[in-house]
């Protein structure tokens, strides 16, 4: 699924796992962070924007669709790539001398204005 959807000229960040080395051979660029040695960022390489669509995924499904059928998979996937894309800035931190956004989802009603 991966190939079919991410673009070629796409900088993959990924951990560094034996599913994932056959994978990035077919993208521009590639960055890895190594969990298993309890690395978690690199420079600029981590996977914490990952976790967290993972995340939200993972929330939608329990609270709201319960069951995501594959026939439907590309629509689910689709209205929560929309609410990850139109999140708002809430607040800006600095945690660990990085400066750090929290984003707060955008009013179901802004959304269909949008």
């Amino acid at each position: 699924m991966i190939n079919r959807l991410v673009d070629k000229k796409a900088h993959l960040m990924i951990d560094k796992s034996r599913s994932h080395q056959a994978l990035v051979k077919n993208y521009a660029a590639h960055d890895y962070v190594n969990h298993g040695i309890k690395e978690f960022v690199r420079g600029d390489a981590h996977v914490n924007t990952t976790e967290s669509f993972g995340a939200l995924l993972e929330r939608t499904k329990q609270g709201v669709f319960h069951h995501l059928s594959e026939l439907h998979l590309p629509r689910y996937l689709d209205e929560i790539s929309f609410r990850w894309n139109h999140r708002i800035p809430d607040k800006e931190i600095i945690k660990r001398g990085k400066k750090k956004l929290i984003y707060k989802p955008m009013p179901v009603i802004d959304m269909l204005s949008s």
